[in-house]
């Protein structure tokens, strides 16, 4: 979260779609970073964020034609009963692995080097063919950033309730996505009514081989889900080609709530924008606004679609439409999520960060 101050910027951010959350055969994941980074090039993205289990391979941070690729680390204790707590580390230079027994010392060891940290997937459901879930259970925990709102492979795991819906969400998995779980919008919308909460959102890519009798696929592989939940980042000023500083760029953006979930697959959501005004002050997605008079919260959606205005955690304004402004009167935490039809039913596009109005 940033204070914004008396800020007024127009629109003189600049906008990067990129991926988080991956595997590659470092841990659990079958393919390399060359398939990863040939993935992201297909899709268009700017960077990606690879996170292994455990594993941190900071050698294979860089620039590759125009591609930036940042690596994180998953961290999870392998020993823990029931499994769960997986952390994702972000911008750490050293692997916090050997905190993952203590989720609070495992979050300070990040903090202390300068890391961000993410519940990942902290909320799961299962299904009668996919039963092992990794939730985060150490809710008491504090100084986290944020939280993994939408888990793309965690999301589909719920509709494998027969080995014939198991087959076909692995083979059509974009006809039963819908959008992060009810329950985690509402956990999220609980914690950031208390303190600002950075949300996030990931494939969990691993290009798993899926066997069954004579059936052989990858399922979801890296190409595909690439192109499925991206998070699209607002930076002061255009990445630079240098590392350190594009790696600072993008973990700022990160940290500061700056970014919005685009379920890029039914709609490049490239060019959304989510801003309040109140007297001269201006603030964005992740920002403070400390009010002067009524709240101007302005929104651009990249096309026409179900606009939900939610005001600490409830339903305050929908309507349809491609630009919208919606006058704020009481203070509290304001997010956007925006919505279409998609293959028969309305999905997800679109979940922003919260503007925190005081």
């Amino acid at each position: 979260m940033a204070d914004s101050g008396n800020r007024v910027s127009g629109d003189g951010w600049h906008e990067c779609a990129g991926h988080l959350h991956m595997h590659t055969v470092h841990s659990d994941g079958t393919g390399t970073y060359d398939d990863l980074r040939r993935a992201a090039r297909q899709a268009g993205l700017q960077f990606i964020v690879v996170t292994d289990h455990n594993v941190l391979m900071l050698g294979e941070e860089g620039y590759q034609d125009g591609l930036l690729v940042l690596t994180g680390v998953e961290v999870n204790d392998p020993e823990r009963q029931p499994q769960g707590n997986h952390l994702l580390c972000l911008g750490v230079v050293d692997n916090p692995a050997a905190h993952a027994p203590d989720s609070q010392r495992l979050i300070d060891a990040v903090q202390a080097q300068g890391g961000v940290a993410f519940l990942a997937h902290p909320i799961e459901r299962n299904s009668t063919m996919m039963q092992a879930t990794h939730p985060w259970h150490d809710w008491e925990v504090s100084g986290y950033q944020g939280l993994e709102l939408w888990n793309y492979m965690a999301e589909l795991r719920q509709y494998a309730s027969s080995w014939p819906r198991a087959v076909a969400v692995a083979y059509l998995p974009a006809l039963f996505s819908t959008g992060p779980l009810p329950e985690m919008l509402a956990r999220w919308d609980e914690l950031t009514r208390q303190r600002p909460v950075v949300a996030i959102s990931g494939s969990d890519a691993h290009a798993f081989n899926f066997r069954m009798g004579p059936l052989r696929r990858v399922v979801y592989p890296y190409d595909y889900c690439l192109r499925t939940v991206n998070v699209h980042i607002l930076t002061p000023g255009p990445l630079t080609g240098d590392v350190l500083a594009d790696r600072t760029a993008v973990y700022g953006a990160l940290a500061a709530g700056h970014c919005w979930t685009g379920y890029d697959m039914i709609g490049d959501t490239k060019g959304f924008r989510f801003a309040a005004r109140s007297g001269g002050r201006e603030a964005i997605m992740g920002d403070t606004l400390v009010a002067d008079g009524p709240v101007r919260l302005e929104v651009t959606l990249p096309g026409r679609a179900e606009l939900r205005i939610v005001h600490n955690g409830q339903e305050k304004h929908v309507t349809t439409a491609h630009t919208h402004c919606f006058v704020a009167l009481e203070p509290g935490v304001y997010r956007v999520e925006a919505w279409r039809q998609a293959w028969l039913k309305p999905r997800g596009w679109i979940f922003s960060n919260p503007i925190y109005v005081r």
